[in-house]
């Protein structure tokens, strides 16, 4: 079943199919119709050239046995020159005598009697076909001569049928060959005619925020309407290189301006907070400190806009050194611990000393970020796990959380920019941008790292960092 599907939608749901299909049906009926019209008109044209040969000979003969119906040794002699093994001549009398002559394998008689009451009324160009020991005879009652005696003649059909037999065979075998290659040739011809469109779709599969400006299609030997496809595409290309090149100094240059005026306000938000002990009203204190957390946010969203602009620009400069692995994983966690009320249980001091390869400040953003992730789709106080693991060869840093899970089929996508799951609630007051995971992503992979996810809906999500581990002795 599974087969018979595919086939069905290679013929029908492509267009390669669809044209394949159209053309083999064409060349089907073309090839048949013509094969048999020429079969008909062979078979026609076979029993044409013997009657016409036989009606020549008859004619020929038929004035010579007229003369000779009074002298029957002559008359015998006349019937066997123009006898042959196939074609036999006889004459009947006024009185119903038959003169034939004495041949060997030539009908006898009661053959000649059994032709002859095919045709009881003796009508002249009458044929008719009988059939005598499973042959068949074509009867014919050719001349009528003025003293009543009558000129016959019976053919024997098998030698007929069994040339035409030879030629339907010869035509069969032709017309199979010659369908059997113009198919072979009609499907590389669709084949090299869909080519085009097939590199066309190829090229937009691939087509991507990071190869916008080095894409262009090129396609060789085209038909002229594939080619102004192909233009048309490389010139929408073009025109989106050149949009998301101005969007990305667009982002650069607001992000950069933005930065500035957002740490000066917060700078005096939180100078304001730490002079006014007593001074301020709780509820003025407390707008102030959500005042502040907002800038801080929105200053983190336009640090993450500002690292993609430079990572698009080739301008994120990323190190990979050996660093200290605990004290980083330590400061993340004491800034995450300032920044969420939710309780980070670790494995901190069960982990001895470890060195990873990679930027240590990226390392503590990319578990800020993750850490942020966790504490934004779980539930108030929901506890959050920190755990590093290890072996020879990399480093691991794992973020639990028991939050609401993410489906199978969004897990894939959700690195991608701008981009959330679908089916996942944000607590209320809650926001994102879908930057975090793609900043994360972004990052790791220039350290030479990786990121992954493991999760299940309404059980909770594990995010694992996995960096290169520097083992002592300088072997990694």
């Amino acid at each position: 079943m599974r087969s018979s599907y595919r086939w069905r939608e290679h013929l029908l749901g492509s267009l390669q199919g669809q044209l394949q299909l159209a053309t083999y049906l064409v060349v089907l009926v073309g090839f048949t119709g013509a094969s048999s019209v020429g079969l008909f008109l062979g078979q026609r044209h076979i029993f044409a050239n013997e009657r016409l040969l036989a009606r020549a000979s008859l004619e020929e003969s038929g004035n010579v046995i007229q003369s000779l119906t009074g002298d029957p040794a002559a008359l015998e002699e006349q019937l066997r020159s123009h006898s042959g093994d196939q074609n036999h001549l006889w004459v009947e009398s006024a009185n119903g005598d038959l003169f034939y002559p004495e041949l060997k394998g030539a009908p006898g008689e009661g053959m000649f009697s059994a032709a002859m009451a095919s045709n009881p009324s003796r009508e002249v160009g009458l044929q008719s076909f009988i059939d005598i020991d499973d042959s068949q005879y074509l009867v014919e009652l050719v001349k009528e001569f003025p003293d009543g005696a009558r000129l016959w003649t019976i053919s024997d059909t098998e030698s007929s049928l069994q040339a035409l037999s030879h030629y339907l065979a010869l035509m069969i075998l032709v017309w199979g060959s010659c369908l059997a290659i113009t198919l072979l040739t009609v499907g590389w011809v669709v084949r090299k005619i869909v080519n085009p469109l097939d590199q066309l779709n190829l090229a937009t599969a691939d087509l991507n925020a990071d190869n916008l400006s080095n894409t262009r299609l090129h396609l060789d030997q085209a038909p002229a309407e594939v080619i102004q496809l192909q233009d048309t595409f490389n010139s929408l290309v073009e025109r989106l290189a050149l949009s998301w090149s101005r969007q990305r100094q667009f982002a650069a240059v607001i992000s950069h301006e933005f930065r500035t005026p957002m740490t000066v306000i917060s700078g005096f938000i939180q100078s304001v907070l730490n002079r006014s002990h007593g001074k301020l009203a709780s509820q003025q204190r407390t707008s102030l400190e959500i005042a502040n957390s907002e800038i801080l946010r929105l200053n983190r969203m336009l640090s993450d806009l500002l690292d993609l602009s430079r990572a698009d620009n080739q301008q994120l400069s990323i190190r990979r050194e050996p660093f200290d692995l605990l004290p980083n994983l330590e400061q993340s966690l004491k800034l995450a611990q300032a920044a969420y009320g939710n309780p980070i249980s670790n494995n901190l001091e069960d982990v001895p000393f470890l060195e990873a390869r990679g930027d240590s400040d990226r390392l503590i953003q990319c578990v800020g970020n993750l850490i942020g992730n966790a504490v934004k789709y779980s539930g108030d106080d929901a506890p959050i796990d920190l755990h590093v693991a290890y072996d020879d060869l990399q480093v691991v840093i794992s973020i639990v959380d028991r939050g609401q899970g993410i489906p199978d089929d969004q897990q894939e996508r959700i690195f991608q920019r701008f981009t959330r799951a679908e089916g996942v609630v944000l607590p209320r007051g809650q926001s994102s941008t879908g930057l975090g995971l793609s900043i994360v992503k972004m990052l790791m992979e220039r350290m030479g790292g990786s990121v992954k996810v493991k999760s299940k809906s309404g059980e909770g999500s594990s995010f694992s960092l996995y960096l290169p581990r520097v083992v002592p002795g300088g072997m990694e």
